[in-house]
């Protein structure tokens, strides 16, 4: 299909997971392409590096989301590396992709990109070394991690004098900050890592955490009854369940047990029942942090944590709630910011919200952004796979898009519903979804959206495999007769460790019985409770203290606060 004036049909910047995803779907609608990569490797941030000056992930890092929502449709993960795998074994999977489907003689490696222009319906993709080359279509590819985000540092903590740095940076465990005090900032992934690999080697009781919009958690890996096997509790998601507990209305019905799984209270509002962390946000309308295991450093005594800064004087920060405390480092896990020095200045600068689906521009659907959407919940992987399958089907003419007033209208109900959907977040996030129902939207456009009844009518066996099986993306197989036996393979052996579908009696049960409101309003009770003047005097009282251990004693004898990552052999993060 390459025109005569251009060298590609498709250039990709960036050969990450999100890159090889997308030229994977490109060479399936017969489009000829190059991937562009400034690194020597392929893998993006899952390519580790010691190197503080390049962004990876740090060298003990394990995916926070279960295989199930990671790994490839057509391309499952080998069940010996577990449902959380290591950075290593990301990057062996990775590799296998590639020579699985021939996508490395399509990749140019040490290319970094200077400059993008769009020329007579033409890009033109300068590199750093020089070369000029022409494409009709450019896939962005480079990632969210790219440019760290330093507002903290140029607002509420200007005037700190101490040692400010970047969760950027760190590989491992840094260890001249051995006995220092240190503040961490931040309610991500990256935060909780830190706290979890920190605390034993800073001084005593002077590691502090602040999140200062607060945050959600869950913990993604554990036992949901004491003589159960550990499971990865992003697994409960099939159709079924998600029929009976609505992701988009909070989950009604099974509320309770994620609350209940991640800190092992029912009254664990927002996943911790820390009032410093608490926010406003309603349950599954805000970023949720998948490694709740840090939150039991706090519980005992490791970790403190705080609330919203007011600002700071010297190498003294001020908290909103009248406290104020001494810090020798502080540690930014804020995340990144967008950066596109590639690209024209009004491309550059336009929202994603203005885009497509987060993914077109309206007014030029040459261009697509693959894998900067984050779900509120899940991995970006399996995001990118299908917003990479939808570019490919668009930019070969198998897939039409809307007409140009269409996607106008679309972008603007899409940008509403969300606005509405996380009014109560900071929205620092721009691309946050509700991942499931956004990529169930990408599906319906491409036409892979599951057609249950016709495989209900084919098969009643494999239609019920297919809606109660864990929600994975080799569902958008099944449409497909020459892979829907590879697609229900992998469905029935993801369902194999998962609770009995009885799971939907007990949902429905408990929201007939409006179990998550009443919680919800003992939460709130809690929480002003715990912020209330009078506990705040007698929280420290022997006495006090004592009931609340004994209060406490059930949790510390029935949860599961041990397991992580892979049962019965923890993971090693060597």
């Amino acid at each position: 299909m390459v025109h005569a004036q251009v060298d590609y049909d498709v250039i990709i910047i960036g050969a990450g997971w999100s890159g090889l995803l997308a030229c994977k779907s490109m060479l399936e609608q017969k489009l000829s392409v190059l991937v562009l990569e400034k690194r020597d490797k392929l893998g993006g941030i899952w390519c580790y590096s010691d190197d503080p000056g390049v962004v990876t992930v740090m060298n003990y890092t394990h995916c926070t989301s279960s295989s199930c929502v990671t790994e490839m449709s057509d391309f499952p993960m080998p069940v010996e590396i577990g449902d959380f795998p290591h950075h290593k074994d990301i990057m062996e999977y990775l590799h296998a992709y590639c020579a699985k489907f021939d996508l490395s003689d399509h990749i140019r490696f040490k290319s970094g990109v200077q400059k993008t222009e769009k020329m007579d319906g033409t890009w033109r993709v300068t590199t750093e070394k020089g070369d000029m080359l022409k494409s009709t279509f450019l896939v962005i590819c480079t990632g969210i991690h790219t440019k760290p985000n330093y507002s903290y540092q140029e607002t509420h903590l200007k005037d700190f004098t101490g040692v400010i740095e970047h969760s950027g940076s760190y590989k491992r465990p840094v260890m001249e900050h051995k006995g220092k005090r240190v503040l961490v900032v931040g309610g991500g992934e990256f935060a909780s890592d830190i706290i979890n690999y920190w605390h034993e080697d800073v001084k005593p009781a002077s590691l502090h955490w602040c999140i200062p919009r607060g945050q959600h958690f869950f913990r993604n890996y554990a036992k949901l009854l004491p003589w159960r096997r550990p499971q990865a509790l992003d697994k409960a998601s099939s159709k079924i369940v998600r029929w009976a507990a609505p992701h988009r209305k909070g989950k009604p019905g099974m509320a309770w047990v994620c609350r209940w799984t991640t800190g092992g209270s029912l009254v664990a509002y927002q996943g911790h029942g820390i009032p410093e962390f608490r926010n406003d946000a309603q349950f599954f309308r805000s970023f949720i942090n998948k490694n709740a295991n840090a939150l039991d450093l706090i519980e005992d005594g490791s970790v403190v944590p705080k609330g919203k800064m007011k600002g700071c004087h010297g190498n003294i920060v001020d908290y909103a709630d009248g406290s104020s405390e001494e810090y020798d480092i502080i540690i930014l896990c804020t995340g990144f910011c967008k950066y596109f020095p590639f690209l024209p200045e009004q491309t550059k600068q336009r929202e994603f919200s203005e885009r497509f689906k987060f993914m077109f521009d309206g007014d030029d659907p040459s261009l697509a952004f693959v894998g900067f959407v984050r779900p509120i919940v899940g991995s970006i992987p399996i995001i990118a796979e299908f917003q990479a399958r939808l570019a490919a089907k668009i930019f070969s003419g198998c897939v039409q898009l809307p007409g140009p007033d269409q996607r106008q209208r679309i972008i603007a109900d899409d940008a509403a519903f969300y606005q509405d959907y996380f009014k109560a977040t900071s929205r620092r996030i721009d691309t946050l979804v509700e991942g499931i129902g956004y990529i169930d939207e990408l599906a319906t456009i491409t036409g892979d959206y599951p057609d249950y009844w016709s495989l209900f009518k084919q098969s009643p066996k494999d239609c019920l495999t297919a809606l109660s099986a864990p929600y994975h993306g080799s569902l958008y197989l099944l449409n497909d007769p020459e892979r829907r036996e590879m697609a229900l393979t992998t469905l029935r052996r993801h369902k194999g460790d998962t609770l009995s579908d009885i799971i939907l009696v007990l949902i429905l049960l408990c929201r007939l019985l409006l179990i998550d409101a009443t919680l919800d309003m003992l939460g709130t009770i809690k929480y002003k409770i715990q912020t209330s003047r009078a506990w705040k005097a007698v929280k420290n009282n022997m006495l006090v203290t004592l009931l609340n251990n004994m209060w406490l004693y059930p949790k510390k004898c029935l949860f599961d606060r041990t397991t992580r990552y892979d049962w019965p052999n923890s993971a090693s993060t060597n």
